[in-house]
C-alpha cells in the first residue's frame, strides 16, 4: 500500500472514492460487467448480511478485529496493551475475539522497509462458540517526517501513521452457524500521536470463503462468496474510545462493498452480484443497506450479530419525545411505544419518562426490542432499556490500561507511557489481585527492567499536569498477565 504524503493525495484519493460510490449506486459493476439482472432473493439477501456481518466482527476476525489489532501496541514477543484498543485481559468470558490468548508467535523486522512481521494462531473452543484463526499481521510505523520507527513500543508517542496489512484464514463454529474464510485487510492510519483528536483510515477488505447457517425456519442457507469492501470517509474518536475501551464505540463513517455470492443446488451453481453501503454509527453497531432493495439491516460490530430492521431494533438512545411517545437512536431510527409495548421487566428502566430522565442525567442508555414498521417509525410491540452501571455514570470518569514508565514515589504519580500522569491519594483502592501494593514496590520493580502495567479507573484531574486522579487502579507484571510460559530475557523489549 502506497503511503499518502500529501493533501493533494488525499484529495484525489477521496474523489476517486466518491466516483466508486456513485458507480455503485447506479448499478455499474467495478467489475465491468453488470450483473444485476439477475433475480436476488430474500435469502440471498439474509445470506449476504451474515457475510458482511462476520465479515466487520471483531470477533470473528473481520475489519473490527484487524482495526484493533493494528492499533494494539506491538513487540518482540507480542501484543502489549494500549489505551487505544480493547484490554487483553484473559478474564472477560464475553469476548470471543482471541485478542491477548495468542500462541505460536513469530516476529521479525526489516530494517530496509520498516516491516515488523507477526505470527500467531488465535483459537477458542468455548461451548457455544469456537473459532481457529492462523493471522499474518504487518505493520510499517512511520513519524511526522517519514522515518521508520524501529522500536514502536519505547517510542509509540512519536508514532503518526501505521500502514498495516492483515492476513487471516481460519473458520468459526456455532450451533447454527458454520464458516471458513480467508480475509486481507490492508489500512492506512494517519493521526495516531495525541497531537489529533481523529484517526483517519483509508482501508480495503478482500474476502472469500463459505458460510453456511440454519436459519429461524430450520432451513440451511449455504453460500460461498468474494467480498471487496472500500472505506470512505471512515474515523475513529480517540475520546470516545478512552471513554468506552472501545474502537466499535468510536468509528464512524460509510464503507461500500460488492459481493460475488455462489449458490450449489443438486450439482447446479448460480452466482449473482450484491452492492451496497455500510454506515457506521458510532455507536458500535452499523446500518447494511442493499442497491436496489429496501431491505435494511443493522450489525453488531463487536460480534458481528446481524437484526433485520424489518422487526428488530438495537442502539444507543440519543433523545426522546414523551409528546409522541417516540425516542431515537443513535443511526436516526425513530421507535415509538404504545400501550400495547411491553417493556420488559429484566431492563433498567420502564418508562420514556425514566429514559428521558437517564438521558438528562448524562447516563448511556440502550435500547432494545422487537416490532413492526409504519411508514418510516418503527412501532415496538417489545423493548428492553438499559443503562450503564452505576460505577460507570460518574461525570468525568475514566479509565486506563497500558504500561507504566515512571513512577514518583514523592508525587505520588504514575505517568503511562502514553504520557497521562496517574495521582494516587490516600483514597486510591490499590487491587490486591495485582502483583504490587505500592508505588515504591512498582518503583523497585521498574529499576530492575520490569515491565508493568496499570490498570484502573478514576476521574479527569483539574491539577497541572496530572491526568486522571485514581480511585482503583491495579499493577501487573507483563509476565504474569499475559500468560506466557515461555522465558523472556528481556532482550528485545524495545521493539
Amino acid at each position: 500500500m502506497k503511503k499518502i504524503t500529501s493533501a493533494y493525495n488525499r484529495k484525489a484519493k477521496w474523489a476517486l472514492s466518491i466516483a466508486a460510490l456513485l458507480l455503485i449506486m447506479t448499478g455499474c459493476s467495478i467489475s465491468g460487467v453488470d450483473k444485476q439482472d439477475e433475480e436476488i432473493t430474500q435469502e440471498d439477501l439474509q445470506a449476504a448480511s451474515q457475510i458482511i456481518g462476520e465479515s466487520l466482527s471483531d470477533e470473528t476476525s473481520g475489519i473490527m478485529g484487524s482495526l484493533n489489532d493494528a492499533l494494539t501496541g506491538i513487540s518482540s514477543d507480542g501484543f502489549v496493551r494500549t489505551t487505544s484498543a480493547k484490554s487483553l485481559s484473559d478474564d472477560d468470558d464475553d469476548d470471543n475475539s482471541g485478542r491477548g490468548r495468542e500462541s505460536n508467535f513469530t516476529y521479525s523486522y526489516d530494517p530496509e522497509t520498516g516491516t515488523h512481521t507477526l505470527t500467531f494462531l488465535r483459537s477458542i473452543t468455548k461451548p457455544n462458540f469456537s473459532k481457529s484463526v492462523k493471522d499474518t499481521l504487518k505493520y510499517i510505523f512511520t513519524d511526522n517526517s517519514g522515518a521508520f520507527i524501529a522500536a514502536p513500543r519505547v517510542n509509540r508517542e512519536r508514532i503518526e501513521t501505521i500502514d498495516f496489512k492483515g492476513s487471516r484464514e481460519g473458520n468459526v463454529n456455532t450451533p447454527r452457524k458454520n464458516s471458513f474464510f480467508v480475509r486481507n485487510d490492508t489500512f492506512l492510519i494517519d493521526g495516531v500521536s495525541e497531537a489529533s483528536n481523529l484517526l483517519l483510515i483509508d482501508g480495503v477488505h478482500n474476502g472469500e470463503g463459505n458460510f453456511e447457517k440454519t436459519n429461524d425456519q430450520g432451513n440451511t442457507v449455504d453460500r460461498s462468496y468474494e467480498l471487496e469492501i472500500n472505506f470512505l470517509d471512515v474515523q475513529i474518536d480517540k475520546s470516545v474510545v478512552r471513554q468506552n475501551q472501545s474502537l466499535e464505540q468510536g468509528v464512524t463513517g460509510t464503507l461500500t462493498y460488492e459481493m460475488i455470492v455462489e449458490k450449489t443446488n443438486n450439482g447446479s451453481s448460480s452466482t449473482k452480484t450484491i452492492r451496497g453501503t455500510v454506515e457506521m454509527n458510532g455507536d458500535g453497531t452499523a446500518l447494511l443497506r442493499f442497491e436496489r432493495f429496501q431491505k435494511l439491516f443493522q450489525i453488531n460490530l463487536d460480534d458481528g450479530d446481524v437484526r433485520d430492521q424489518d422487526d428488530e431494533f438495537e442502539g444507543r438512545v440519543t433523545s426522546v419525545n414523551i409528546e409522541n411517545s417516540t425516542f431515537t437512536l443513535a443511526g436516526g431510527r425513530v421507535v415509538r411505544i404504545t400501550d400495547e409495548t411491553t417493556i420488559e421487566n429484566d431492563g433498567d428502566l420502564f418508562s420514556l419518562q425514566e429514559v428521558a430522565d437517564a438521558l438528562q442525567a448524562e447516563k448511556r442508555v440502550e435500547a432494545e426490542g422487537d416490532g413492526f414498521l409504519d411508514d418510516d417509525v418503527f412501532v415496538a410491540t417489545q423493548a428492553k432499556f438499559e443503562t450503564e452501571d452505576d460505577d460507570d455514570d460518574v461525570e468525568g470518569k475514566l479509565d486506563f490500561d497500558a504500561f507504566i514508565s515512571s513512577v514518583s514515589v514523592e508525587d505520588s504519580t504514575v505517568t503511562l507511557q502514553d504520557e497521562r500522569v496517574i495521582r494516587i491519594t490516600e483514597n486510591t483502592v490499590i487491587d490486591d489481585s495485582g502483583d504490587y501494593m505500592n508505588l515504591e514496590s512498582v518503583q523497585d520493580a521498574l529499576n530492575q527492567g520490569q515491565t508493568i502495567a496499570a490498570d484502573g479507573e478514576g476521574v479527569e484531574s483539574d491539577e497541572e499536569g496530572v491526568s486522571i486522579v485514581a480511585s482503583e487502579i491495579e499493577f501487573e507484571l507483563e509476565d504474569s498477565d499475559s500468560g506466557d510460559d515461555d522465558d523472556d530475557d528481556g532482550s528485545d523489549d524495545d521493539n
